[in-house]
């Protein structure tokens, strides 16, 4: 039973890290042919299929239960994230000139703005909803690194402080908050940046977004267990 649930996690994981990394290669389009995106955005839409029916027992816990804050802002980030994803593949369709050409719905103009206010949305909200989910991945690398004294050190801490930071200059720098309430027109395509860099960039900003939402988790939970002492000594 235990490693059939070991099993399971390993593959809910595998396609969460998977769609993560397509994630940002999308954000690189430029640095690909048009017909390659189109089918890496397939690929990343049959992932989220999959991650949904590997999770159903969110959607059928949607309705059960008492929400506590960490309940609900989990709750919250997860539905604006589906209803961002469902935005960007409805979107991907309406301006598709490879894949979904044979459509031809004639909305490209609408399509290519509704994709890129939804995209960068759903680039934010993939990254606070790793934040939320940081504990699994944190415990993860306990195990993986078995109490080794490197992992208690801080190195680690000072090294993830050091992206949230480059995270933060590089969503400022490149302008990417204005894509998220469509302040400009055309999105930002570094061309001539090394590809490495641009993944570093993306990737530090994902850590920016991550750090925000599990250290606000963390206030959250902090406050309610107060609340709890609390009223139980007034009991």
């Amino acid at each position: 039973m235990r490693r059939t649930h070991e099993a399971e996690g390993n593959r809910k994981i595998a396609v969460d890290v998977a769609m993560t990394a397509l994630f940002i290669l999308q954000m690189g389009y430029h640095m690909v042919d048009g017909l390659t995106h189109e089918w890496l955005g397939v690929a990343l839409c049959l992932l989220f299929i999959l991650h949904h029916a590997l999770n159903g027992g969110w959607h059928r816990g949607l309705l059960r239960g008492k929400y506590s804050p960490q309940r609900a802002l989990l709750t919250a980030v997860d539905v604006l994230l589906v209803l961002a994803m469902v935005a960007i593949i409805a979107s991907s369709i309406m301006v598709s000139r490879y894949v979904f050409r044979f459509l031809d719905l004639g909305v490209r103009a609408l399509g290519r703005e509704m994709h890129m206010v939804s995209t960068m949305w759903g680039f934010v909200l993939t990254g606070l909803h790793l934040g939320l989910h940081w504990n699994i991945f944190l415990g993860m690398a306990r195990r993986a690194c078995k109490g080794k004294a490197a992992w208690a050190g801080v190195f680690p801490a000072r090294l993830i402080l050091a992206a949230v930071i480059f995270g933060a200059y590089q969503f400022i720098t490149r302008g990417l908050w204005m894509e998220l309430f469509m302040l400009r027109d055309f999105a930002f395509l570094p061309y001539g940046e090394p590809a490495l860099l641009f993944i570093a960039s993306y990737l530090c900003i994902l850590a920016l977004w991550a750090a925000a939402t599990h250290y606000l988790g963390k206030a959250i939970r902090r406050a309610t267990n107060r609340a709890l002492k609390k009223g139980a000594k007034n009991l």
